[in-house]
């Protein structure tokens, strides 16, 4: 019969999952220092490249556990990841990070006015969402879809006082939750 606590274990628990944690204590700054001198000059990328070696370190857990030297086996991973990423890099010179001088180029350039916009939008979209229904309701009958206060009315069966308390207190409401989204210039009327 099986040992109970073994059949209950997750697989993320026992001695080569505690090897793999002791491990990744133990050579984690080393392995980004090394990675970082012969890597890539991202450091974004190195940490990757870090963390893709000890992904692999968890994946093979078991054997790693029973190797005899596991520090020299991340550091073997890690090298064969750093010369992976150079390969792909020097197949692909037309793609290569940004410069200071291009992030100041791509500041100005439309691709960052539709991004900006774009962000806009879904900040403007979760305030929405934040409001009441009804007050959301009245919002988009009056400016998503450019209909009078009276038509708004007829629609959805209200008075036009109704309405126009309802985009009142929904206006006020949306200038509070911008100004929570760091939108505060946003002006309302």
């Amino acid at each position: 019969m099986a040992d109970p606590t073994i059949a209950s274990r997750r697989p993320d628990e026992g001695p080569a999952a505690d090897f793999v944690r002791l491990l990744f204590d133990e050579c984690a700054a080393d392995l980004l220092r090394h990675v970082r001198r012969i890597g890539p000059d991202d450091a974004g990328r190195a940490e990757d490249l870090v963390q893709e070696t000890f992904l692999r370190a968890w994946r093979h857990r078991e054997d790693l556990a029973g190797h005899g030297n596991a520090r020299a086996w991340l550091f073997r991973v890690a090298r064969n990841l750093a010369v992976d990423w150079h390969r792909r890099q020097s197949a692909r010179p037309g793609e290569r990070a940004l410069l200071p001088d291009d992030e100041a180029r791509l500041a100005d350039s439309p691709a960052a006015d539709a991004l900006g916009a774009v962000l806009l939008r879904v900040d403007l979209v979760q305030a929405l969402l934040a409001l009441s229904a009804a007050h959301r309701e009245t919002l988009v009958h009056l400016h998503c879809l450019d209909r009078t206060q009276l038509e708004t009315a007829g629609l959805l069966g209200v008075p036009l006082g109704t309405v126009k308390s309802r985009r009142h207190v929904a206006v006020r409401e949306m200038r509070i939750q911008l100004v929570q989204r760091g939108l505060g210039g946003i002006d309302g009327g």
